[in-house]
């Protein structure tokens, strides 16, 4: 089986390494992948892993169906030529993928991100099967302006031969609840075995995601400040890459609130077992998080997870168990609750959470619904939607 996947792996954010999980399940299964990424900026270690799986793979104009509205006076000048560039960018894809689909001969086109629309439209043309994997909200996560309209999107979706969501909430966001062809498939995190559990915890926070206004370290930070005037011997740890200026404007912010002496940013984590597996907790402060997969990954590192009550994470925590907040004075006051929580309630809950995020969102679970899916369009006996 040939699966020609498109995907955006300009950095190495859960979606790309959920698919790195999911592919290396996949091949084991007998599917043959080839890949169709973005020309020029490609995240280093994603092209190393293709490399070293010796996974053929295409460098072509991608264009994304989804932007940001301009804001301020110099964003709207520049956005009547950004408009013209998608124009031609997304002519470009299409002519491009083109000629990839018509010399593969693929079994099936899996788009592994719903900001590109090309791959489905290809399929369509050419009559081959069609998975989109929506791995996001789009607009209430990214501030993402669907082109041309979300209803088209939606109108996109109905035409394709199956739709993934990572999440309900997010197929409840595309009005696909009660579409047929529309399934949840949580993302693989861990190998079933792969749990940890350490009964001593360190005195500290944990922040581990993309540093950008979207994740709400702002909030984490004001909340932190206050609970380090009365807990000196604790400190936050903030794990991820951003940009510099946003990184200084939050390193700002923490010396205005004296609290940062007490604050590591160490940057982008490769492991994170060592640091998830000892936080006292793993603090999950994103507006309208697609999946979280820091918060899944937390639950089979036996560490309690903080999040807000919302998205993603609101449906990964109520699955699993842990604490929830909406602002910084209910934030504040769950530290407080987990620095107080005697050893046997702690491990409680994050023996339980494990418990259920193993059999929620390992990599088995994962690896086998795709692959089933791909068997259930393949064996049809005409070009309908699954059912």
């Amino acid at each position: 089986m040939t699966v020609i996947y498109i995907l955006n792996a300009t950095i190495m954010g859960g979606a790309t390494i959920s698919f790195m999980n999911m592919l290396d399940g996949l091949m084991q299964k007998g599917v043959t992948p080839v890949i169709v990424i973005p020309k020029g900026r490609i995240a280093p270690e994603f092209r190393m892993y293709l490399t070293k799986k010796e996974i053929q793979y295409f460098q072509v104009p991608i264009v994304m169906n989804a932007f940001h509205q301009p804001k301020t006076l110099i964003e709207y000048a520049k956005f009547p030529l950004s408009f013209i560039k998608m124009q031609l960018y997304s002519l470009l894809l299409k002519a491009e993928l083109k000629k990839i689909v018509t010399k593969l001969h693929p079994d099936i086109i899996h788009t592994n991100v719903g900001v590109i629309h090309a791959g489905a439209k290809i399929a369509d043309e050419l009559h081959i099967p069609h998975v989109f994997h929506l791995r996001e909200y789009q607009d209430i996560d990214f501030g993402w302006k669907i082109y041309p309209s979300k209803k088209s999107f939606e109108d996109l979706l109905q035409k394709s031969s199956a739709v993934i969501t990572i999440t309900d909430g997010i197929r409840s966001h595309f009005h696909l609840t009660n579409n047929p062809s529309a399934q949840t498939i949580y993302n693989g995190i861990f190998h079933e075995t792969e749990s940890v559990l350490i009964k001593e915890k360190s005195n500290y926070f944990l922040c581990m995601s993309r540093i950008i206004p979207e994740k709400g370290h702002h909030d984490v930070i004001a909340a932190f400040s206050r609970f380090y005037s009365q807990h000196p011997d604790y400190r936050l740890i903030i794990a991820g890459f951003g940009s510099k200026d946003y990184i200084k404007e939050l390193k700002v912010s923490a010396e205005r609130l004296r609290c940062k002496d007490a604050i590591d940013f160490i940057g982008f984590q490769k492991d994170v077992t060592p640091h998830m597996s000892k936080a006292k907790a793993l603090i999950v402060a994103s507006r309208n998080e697609g999946f979280g997969r820091m918060t899944a990954e937390a639950c089979f590192m036996g560490s309690i997870v903080i999040g807000r009550n919302t998205a993603g994470t609101k449906e990964i925590l109520e699955k699993t168990g842990g604490l929830t907040f909406m602002d910084t004075e209910s934030l504040l006051a769950r530290m407080e609750e987990v620095s107080q929580m005697p050893d046997d309630a702690y491990g409680k809950i994050v023996s339980t959470a494990q418990q259920k995020a193993t059999r929620l969102f390992s990599t088995e679970q994962n690896v086998n619904k795709i692959y089933s899916l791909y068997n259930q369009i393949l064996n049809r006996d005409d070009n309908q939607k699954i059912s």
